[in-house]
């Protein structure tokens, strides 16, 4: 083999080895940067996640807000609205009562609480009050019974209260405090 025949193997094999040298050290890199490309696209679809999951947390978070809120605001129409309807009710039945208060009935339903109250307390010492709007009555129920019935200086909307002093009780019959246990009781249901 001559020298340039030499020269010539020594090239190709120079020039062989450099393209597998070079060949293997582009494939190295290419594997590297496809590896950190995959680390990369693993850790962008984390975030991704992380992030979506925080904005689906906010956005439910202000929903249930909202919801709250807006749960309050219809409680508060709702219970004023209640208590809307139980003051018109209660005046309704106000008037009633002023009504009733008119008629024969009442008057029959004044001498059947007197009459209960002396049949349970006849042999006690009793005082019987009806309401000052009822004064008129007074010298027709006195007429009827043989106790103590006297007019009460503030208004009891009706009916009758009786103290019997011997026993330390008071018997509340009026109108007014039923009432107002009525209006206590009362609740709207839904």
């Amino acid at each position: 083999m001559t020298i340039e025949e030499k020269m010539e193997h020594f090239r190709s094999i120079s020039l062989e080895s450099a393209n597998t040298k070079s060949s293997e050290s582009l494939s190295n890199y290419k594997k590297s940067l496809d590896d950190e490309l995959e680390i990369h696209k693993e850790t962008a679809k984390q975030l991704s996640e992380e992030s979506k999951r925080a904005r689906l947390n906010q956005v439910r978070a202000n929903s249930k807000k909202t919801l709250a809120s807006a749960q309050m605001n219809i409680k508060k129409d709702l219970t004023n609205k209640q208590s809307e309807i139980k003051v018109k009710i209660f005046e309704l039945v106000r008037e009633k009562i002023a009504a009733y208060r008119k008629t024969p009935e009442y008057i029959d339903f004044l001498k059947n609480q007197i009459s209960s109250v002396i049949k349970d307390y006849g042999n006690s010492d009793i005082t019987v009050y009806i309401d000052s709007e009822d004064e008129p009555l007074l010298d027709d129920l006195q007429k009827s019974f043989k106790c103590n019935i006297q007019v009460y200086n503030k208004e009891f909307l009706g009916g009758t209260r009786t103290i019997v002093p011997e026993k330390n009780i008071l018997i509340d019959n009026s109108f007014k405090t039923r009432l107002i246990d009525e209006q206590e009781k009362f609740a709207i249901t839904l």
